[in-house]
This record gives structure tokens, sequence and C-alpha cells, in this order.
């Protein structure tokens, strides 16, 4: 937990500041755009269970937080991107609901829908979430994921009667 308080205080540092004129945030232009093209790769990549292409999206640095534990680093990150995709046949769709990008910091929020079934034993699975992404602008223009988190938003399962 502690590990997560410290860039949470820098994104919101950083979100505080004032922007000047190069800064001033926007909805629409290359940036976005090219956004918008990394979440289609990253959709792709996951469908077709190929991690090095899925790991595309994210920055060396990056911090995931799924509603489990964190993942620090992009190693990690991909440890866990391998295990789930070696157990489980994925299929994920993703629409980005807003993306916004000021300077050099992008955030994406996105609506996902995923079904996975196990390639071994166990029950097929499916959920529907948000996804936010804070992004990072890297030296040679790309768009790297900083920060990420998810949450399933569906409802939770209804009790036996």
């Amino acid at each position: 937990m502690r590990r997560m308080i410290l860039p949470l205080m820098l994104v919101v540092a950083v979100a505080c500041q004032p922007a000047t004129v190069e800064q001033q945030a926007t909805t629409a232009g290359p940036d976005v755009e090219a956004i918008r093209a990394l979440l289609a790769q990253t959709v792709t990549a996951y469908n077709a269970a190929d991690v090095e292409a899925a790991m595309a999206l994210y920055a060396d640095d990056v911090l995931s937080m799924p509603p489990t534990d964190a993942a620090m680093g992009k190693a990690d990150v991909r440890g866990m991107m391998e295990a789930f995709l070696g157990e489980n046949d994925l299929q994920f769709t993703a629409q980005a609901d807003e993306i916004l990008v000021a300077g050099d910091v992008g955030v994406l929020l996105v609506s996902y829908d995923e079904n996975w079934t196990p390639k071994g034993e166990g029950e097929p699975g499916a959920q529907h979430g948000k996804w936010l992404i804070v992004l990072r602008k890297q030296a040679d223009g790309s768009w790297k994921a900083w920060r990420d988190m998810w949450t399933s938003v569906s409802p939770p399962p209804q009790p036996a009667m």
C-alpha cells in the first residue's frame, strides 16, 4: 500500500499544476489518436494471447493495480499476463470512454468486457469493468501506460435460492 501512495501523490501533484498554453488538455488530435490506436493494438494482442505485443502498452516503470496485488515494473506485469493468458483463452473487448491529453500525460478511461475459458480444469468466467490508464509520452513520441488500475462493475452474482 505504501508503494502506491507516492505515485498517486505524484499524479495529483502533476494534475494540480497550472497548465500553460502548451499543456492545455485536449480530447482530439494526433496524441489522442495514438492512444486510441495503442488500445486497439492491446485488445488485439490480448485476444491473440500475444504477451510480447501486449507488453507494448506498458512503460518500464509501470505500476499496475488490479483489484488484487499490485505489480511494479514491466517484469511483474509480464508475469501476471503470462500466467493468465497461459491458463485461459480470452475474448476481450474494450471501448475508450474518454481520452484526455495534457502535455506529456494522457488519461484513458476504458469500458471492457472479458470472457475467459480455462485451458484446463475450472469454470469459465466473465466480467464487465472499467480500466483507468495514466500514460506518459516517451522520448520517441510513443505513449506508454505508466499507471493503470481496473475494477469489475458487473453486478455481483445472485445468491442461490
